[in-house]
């Protein structure tokens, strides 16, 4: 069996095999695993897109998947498919998944338009010296019970 390559279009991979596909083909895979789990008829089998029944449901998911990655891009689609909005959705042609959509999106924009917080490093930074059984009093009480000397610097 020859793996796919990862190239610019298929930089995502399939859960079922491995294999790298292209982020219509993910979302599809998601959507079928999870209608799946709603069914409750355990995992999918490897390669399902060629078995029956789930050759039909993968291939509507795909195209419903290609149609909305016309309008929106793969960073929203994959965020969205992975929160908890998409909780009770098992199919990409739902009336709800615009509007999901459409959140994400402003929430990816308005996140992008954020300046970045730099960060200086230090390089000759000293770390903090850690105190192993500093001088509180229950330590105090318990070198006066072992008879150490109490010491105060």
């Amino acid at each position: 069996m020859k793996q796919r390559k990862r190239t610019e279009k298929s930089r995502y991979k399939h859960e079922s095999t491995g294999d790298y596909c292209t982020c219509a083909a993910y979302v599809a895979e998601i959507m079928c695993k999870k209608n799946a789990e709603n069914k409750n008829v355990g995992s999918l089998p490897y390669k399902f897109w060629n078995k029956k029944p789930w050759n039909w449901t993968f291939k509507k998911q795909l195209w419903a998947a290609q149609k909305i990655l016309k309008d929106y891009d793969e960073a929203v689609l994959v965020k969205a498919i992975n929160s908890p909005d998409f909780n009770g959705i098992f199919s990409l042609n739902h009336p709800k998944v615009v509007g999901i959509l459409r959140k994400y999106k402003l929430l990816l924009v308005e996140e992008n338009s954020k300046p970045k917080q730099e960060i200086e490093v230090k390089k000759n930074a000293k770390t903090r010296k850690q105190s192993y059984g500093g001088k509180n009093l229950l330590n105090k009480l318990r070198k006066l019970e072992n008879g150490e000397k109490e010491e105060d610097c």
